[in-house]
């Protein structure tokens, strides 16, 4: 029997993530009530186009046995067993969002990874993050590495922007009323919708356009940029300080990992000994960690990553 793995997976209604949805997306009840009556209907489409493609390149489905990985434990997966750290090992994510999850903390040990908290959607600083980006002026899931390189030439302290999201007593709090906004909350603009309000709007002026970084907008940037690093500081210390005070080892993904400004207050703690960066932190990367989850579990061991292959330019005449 083969074994394709998936990195998604359906969400019981007992969990926590779909009540959490539903009751912070209260102002949208539609989609409030999606979550709860049919909050896996994006796993069994995504199921349904593997099987379709699998069927397109010439397998049979009845020898093939599909297993969902939870998006987040591909995410941890895909840095923990590539890290090639034998040691407990802090296991962190941070992305704007899997099947619910957007913040995963927990811990390796003996090639199995056990969770110690997660925080669900709209409650992302990934998610508030690419909030910015698209006010910034930039595409969402795509731009966010320009306000990180925007945020440099601004001051940080020009504009508090703590009202946007707090990390108190263990838990993480977008503030809805500003970004990570569904339905009628969201600002719109020549018929498009975006992930902040009009309130935002109200508080820094209109959005960025063009190619100019500009005053306001590099100052947004830094703000942004040190509010993502203060309260991902803030979160591993209360999560992980205890295992990395232990063992000094950190693996990291999701695409928060690919903030290099971060990384580096991360590797500035005198408890880090080594940190493991998934080099495809984003979602193209839970392909490896759904794969070597699944590998794991069935006893197959998986090597570490020393390398990322790089495609090779090719020759061309002049």
């Amino acid at each position: 029997m083969q074994v394709v793995a998936i990195p998604f997976a359906p969400i019981s209604l007992t969990e926590k993530a779909r009540w959490h949805y539903a009751k912070r997306y209260w102002y949208a009840p539609d989609r409030a009530l999606d979550a709860i009556l049919t909050g896996n209907r994006r796993y069994f489409r995504y199921k349904k186009r593997i099987e379709w493609c699998l069927v397109q390149l010439g397998f049979d489905l009845k020898k093939i046995e599909i297993v969902p990985v939870e998006h987040h434990l591909a995410h941890a997966s895909s840095a923990y067993h590539c890290s090639g750290f034998t040691e407990k090992t802090a296991i962190l994510g941070i992305d704007g969002k899997g099947e619910y999850a957007t913040t995963f903390f927990g811990y390796g040990e003996n090639g199995k990874i056990h969770k110690i908290k997660e925080f669900y959607d709209p409650d992302s600083l990934g998610g508030l993050y690419g909030a910015l980006t698209e006010y910034l002026g930039f595409e969402m899931l795509d731009g966010e590495y320009k306000v990180m390189g925007m945020a440099p030439y601004g001051d940080p302290t020009k504009y508090d922007f703590s009202r946007l999201a707090k990390f108190e007593n263990g838990e993480l709090i977008v503030n809805t009323d500003y970004a990570n906004v569904i339905g009628f909350r969201r600002y719109k603009e020549k018929g498009k919708g975006y992930y902040f309000s009009p309130k935002l709007i109200d508080w820094l002026g209109p959005m960025r356009h063009g190619d100019i970084a500009d005053d306001p907008y590099i100052h947004y940037a830094a703000s942004m940029q040190k509010l993502f690093e203060d309260l991902s500081l803030q979160m591993i210390e209360y999560y992980l300080g205890d295992i990395l005070k232990e063992t000094g080892k950190l693996a990291f993904s999701g695409g928060g990992a690919l903030n290099v400004k971060l990384n580096q207050k991360i590797i500035a703690r005198p408890d880090l000994k080594e940190l493991f960066v998934q080099p495809a932190s984003g979602d193209a990367g839970t392909a490896i960690g759904a794969a070597s989850y699944v590998s794991v579990q069935r006893g197959v061991p998986v090597e570490k990553m020393e390398h990322v292959p790089s495609a090779r330019p090719t020759p061309t005449r002049m």
